[in-house]
């Protein structure tokens, strides 16, 4: 038994390092370790005076990866633009209503640049466009990045910084903030297989063009590979560019699935809860009607209104898109006003190129959050007071607070 969960184990870490490499771009001829070196400083000298043993050629890669330092704006409102697609799935909605509160309140100054998903030469426009207004910050939305992987060089070469909110990094990106997608994905694996007495067929649906539906699908493979009584019936991959959207073909996905394997399908993993509403709907119309339990990934209202129907929506994994988006604007503030450093006293990160992780939860069936209140009590506002006036999870600026809907 202990051999089998170390081989667990090894695939579980297997899959995430995947997920993170083959989406990842090789951007010209540096490394976002390159980045890394020559943003925090030289490396140390040695004891003959040289660069720490660094090689020519790794001296070229460094240099290549080189950015100016940030620009800082002590005496003047921030300038950030927040680049968006289309608002399908509802933790961009939160996303974007957060980002909204954020900016009013510390007095930024917010450019909103909006794109369809459908089209991506729109990210490039959008992306080129806050380049060319100069801002101070780019603050860039879950989407497919690899598009515009040039472009972000670009703007840290303008001395803009670029941040991710779930979201892949790639040369150039200041920060990431999202959950450990891959052991969400084992969370769940864990809590699905338990609940079936690790003995079911299970289907997945997931976009492999996006690293974050990757990493919330294949650690779960890895895991029931692990299994005899686990079996993969088929697994199928939605398109963010294709001409229906993914909600639409994870419709058609689910539909196909159910018309194949009937009640055999016990469980169906979609990558996000957009791709789960769906399948739900599809679900539904089956003819004789399905067993399947389909889980997804991200809450909120239209989440939790399909949840609470009783239909075969019946788990997702709730994530705190909220906070995600608070954190990276406490290192957009930290950075491009305060002035700090990566690894300074007060910075949210040690260097250049990390991830700032939040964890999520699993909501069931029988424990869907209840309409009109804050979407931070789904996560006990994160430990602290609910009352304290001065909490950000508190702050009314904007749009205000993302009230959770019966939709």
């Amino acid at each position: 038994m202990k051999k089998r969960h170390l081989r667990a184990l090894s695939f579980i870490m297997s899959a995430i390092l995947l997920a993170g490499c083959t989406t990842t771009p090789t951007v010209g001829t540096g490394t976002q370790e390159a980045a890394q070196a020559s943003e925090t400083g030289t490396p140390e000298a040695a004891e003959d005076g040289s660069a720490g043993g660094e090689t020519k050629e790794t001296e070229a890669v460094a240099s290549q990866q080189e950015f100016p330092p940030l620009k800082v704006a002590k005496d003047r409102p921030l300038k950030v633009g927040y680049l968006y697609s289309n608002l399908e799935a509802e933790s961009c909605t939160r996303s974007y209503n957060q980002i909204r509160i954020e900016a009013p309140h510390r007095g930024w100054e917010l450019t909103e640049v909006y794109f369809n998903a459908q089209k991506p030469e729109e990210a490039r426009t959008g992306m080129q466009t806050l380049i060319t207004q100069d801002v101070d910050a780019v603050v860039i939305y879950n989407m497919e990045i690899v598009g515009i992987a040039d472009l972000i060089l670009q703007a840290r070469q303008n001395g803009i910084g670029v941040y991710n909110v779930d979201n892949q990094l790639v040369p150039g990106v200041v920060a990431n903030s999202c959950q450990p997608n891959g052991v969400a994905a084992a969370e769940f694996a864990y809590y699905m297989g338990e609940k079936y007495l690790w003995n079911a067929n299970y289907a997945i649906i997931t976009a492999p063009s996006l690293q974050v539906h990757v990493e919330r699908t294949d650690p779960i493979k890895a895991i029931y590979d692990q299994y005899p009584g686990m079996k993969l019936l088929g697994e199928e991959s939605l398109n963010p560019s294709g001409s229906e959207s993914m909600g639409q073909q994870s419709y058609n996905f689910t539909k196909r699935f159910i018309e194949k394997y009937g009640n055999e399908l016990d469980i169906l993993v979609t990558s996000y809860d957009g791709a789960a509403v769906t399948a739900d709907e599809a679900a539904a119309q089956a003819i004789g009607g399905t067993d399947v339990a389909i889980i997804g990934v991200d809450g909120g209202s239209e989440t939790w209104s399909h949840m609470r129907k009783g239909g075969n929506f019946k788990y997702s994994y709730a994530q705190p898109t909220e906070l995600y988006c608070h954190k990276i604007c406490n290192l957009v503030e930290e950075l491009q006003v305060q002035g700090l450093k990566p690894g300074d006293e007060g910075c949210s990160i040690t260097a250049f190129g990390e991830t700032i992780y939040s964890n999520g939860k699993i909501i069931d069936q029988d424990h869907v959050p209840a309409p009109n209140q804050s979407i931070h009590s789904v996560f006990d506002f994160y430990g602290g007071d609910p009352e304290d006036p001065e909490a950000w999870y508190n702050w009314n600026d904007g749009p205000g607070i993302y009230m959770i809907a019966d939709k």
